[in-house]
């Protein structure tokens, strides 16, 4: 492992088939828009962003986070309907919205504690948990984007079972990220 190191706590979504028609719709939808479009093995959700760490301290976090996921059980989510994060005037990720059990916001808070716990700041943000599907870069028609968003109805894709989360490392590259799993932690 490297001596600093991007990384962060997600769930991982193995997109089926109703989600994947959709994600396909959007790409041909804003074919002619300049969004950076999420490869579908890299579909997660997002629990934590830590950001830059060192050796000894994804060393410790993962001892803390084991012990963690000893104490939550499995537990199921909704991905449903679509959403943008941004301003109308400036959209800037394309995502898709989740029905929150009280399960995954005890989780994302537990994490938190945790994350704080080794000393990193916390986190400012309230959990808002979505699947990214694409980041926008620059709209050429932005009226139609904000009008397909806010005319589709709230459909529901699929059901994702949790039965673990993943530490990752967040490797940057010019033709897209790589999510490297460090550890995997399963629910009991």
């Amino acid at each position: 492992m490297e001596n600093n190191i991007r990384i962060f706590i997600a769930i991982k979504i193995n997109p089926e088939q109703k989600l994947k028609a959709q994600f396909d719709e959007f790409k041909l939808l804003f074919k002619d828009e300049r969004i950076n479009w999420v490869q579908e093995d890299n579909f997660h959700l997002t629990l934590r962003f830590i950001g830059n760490t060192n050796a000894g301290q994804v060393r410790v976090l993962c001892d803390k986070l084991v012990e963690l996921a000893k104490q939550i059980n499995p537990f199921d989510f909704q991905i449903l309907g679509a959403g943008y994060f941004g301003t109308k005037d400036n959209p800037r990720v394309l995502f898709v919205n989740t029905r929150v059990p009280d399960e995954m916001k005890q989780l994302a808070n537990d994490v938190e504690k945790a994350v704080v716990s080794l000393g990193f700041r916390g986190e400012l943000k309230p959990f808002r948990p979505h699947l990214t599907l694409g980041r926008i870069k620059h709209l050429e028609n932005r009226s139609r984007f904000i009008r397909v968003l806010d005319e589709m109805p709230q459909q529901h894709y699929q059901s994702v079972h949790v039965s673990e989360f993943i530490l990752y490392q967040g490797i940057l590259r010019p033709e897209g990220p790589v999510y490297q799993p460090i550890k995997t932690f399963v629910l009991v």
